[in-house]
């Protein structure tokens, strides 16, 4: 899972359009006599992937966070695709604090709780070739402790979370020729 987000953010920066950053250029600006610069970001985030199950409803929650490009929620009720809704909101974590929704159905499916970093740092380092780019993400996950619920239609799900860590990367996308 954690390689389909990071490619995620991978394919949002192929998407976000011209960037700049530390003085390289995105290929699409560059001159062909020019040479094409890597794209290089600095990301970082959350990654909570959650499931939970009361009173018959069973919910699956994704929670995506990236400063650089955009956070994402998904919220997949029954495991049916008529139950499920995402969106783009501006914040999930702030302070600690978890607290975001969607709407399915005519009513709100909230995510509320807390997310708080634990345990030490662990290295990552990751190659991935997507939509023409190798794109190599090196920096640090760390855990976190969370404390989740989903509320809809009256019925409070508590969910369990894994992977659930927050990220800092160093991301660099060089076209594949």
């Amino acid at each position: 899972m954690r390689s389909t987000l990071i490619a995620a953010g991978a394919a949002a920066a192929a998407l976000a359009g011209s960037v700049v950053v530390g003085g390289t250029v995105n290929a699409a600006d560059a001159h062909p006599s020019q040479g094409v610069q890597p794209i290089v970001t600095t990301e970082k985030g959350i990654v909570l992937e959650c499931t939970g199950e009361a009173r018959g409803l069973s919910a699956y929650v994704n929670l995506y966070e990236n400063d650089t490009f955009t956070n994402y929620v998904q919220v997949i009720l029954n495991d049916k695709p008529g139950l499920a809704a995402s969106r783009e909101p501006k914040d999930i974590l702030s302070d600690g604090v978890v607290k975001t929704s969607v709407d399915i159905k005519g009513k709100r499916a909230k995510i509320t709780g807390t997310a708080s970093k634990v345990g030490k740092r662990k290295h990552v380092h990751e190659e991935i070739d997507d939509a023409g780019y190798r794109v190599v993400s090196d920096g640090w996950h760390r855990q976190l402790a969370h404390d989740l619920t989903l509320t809809y239609g009256g019925t409070a799900v508590d969910l369990t979370c894994a992977p659930a860590f927050f990220y800092k990367l160093e991301v660099t996308k060089t076209p594949i020729s």
